[in-house]
């Protein structure tokens, strides 16, 4: 008999940083050195962040209890309307249209809660990132001096995806 594997997205809780810390810190820094979501990846910090959250959405990727990847829309907490995302797929999990499957599930909670703009940053040397954006209707707005990573928006209002 075969096993078939499902993902579930499930809002990550604080319960969730011991797992969620180990599998960002068992990636390769190559992997890693575009994403920069966190000053650290410490069982404690990402619990701090999660704990003290309070408009930020976190959610894992799970296949049963393995966190397979994170996705995150943030800034809230900091005061900006238009929320942040940021995505993360474990290196062994990737190629499997998880990245889209969060852009997806994003978009959705945007629009249940009547955002009207979502903006990401990417690297300008990671091509595949900047494709998928671009074919989702993410528009280049600029350049994030402090780290030279690429502003995307994606306008929400009156758009099909």
């Amino acid at each position: 008999m075969i096993s078939i594997k499902s993902v579930e997205i499930k809002e990550l809780t604080p319960g969730h940083a011991p797992t969620f810390s180990k599998c960002l810190s068992e990636e390769s820094e190559d992997y890693l050195k575009h994403f920069i979501p966190f000053a650290e990846y410490s069982e404690a910090y990402i619990k701090k962040i999660l704990s003290e959250k309070k408009f930020d959405k976190y959610f894992g990727l799970f296949t049963g209890d393995e966190i397979v990847g994170f996705y995150m829309l943030r800034g809230f907490d900091a005061g900006f309307e238009i929320p942040s995302y940021g995505v993360w797929i474990s290196s062994s999990y990737t190629n499997k249209g998880l990245s889209k499957l969060t852009l997806y599930h994003a978009l959705s909670v945007c629009r249940l809660n009547n955002i009207k703009t979502l903006m990401l940053k990417v690297h300008p040397e990671n091509e595949i990132a900047k494709n998928l954006y671009e074919k989702f209707g993410f528009v280049k707005v600029g350049i994030d001096e402090k780290i030279g990573h690429l502003i995307y928006h994606k306008n929400l209002a009156n758009q099909s995806f």
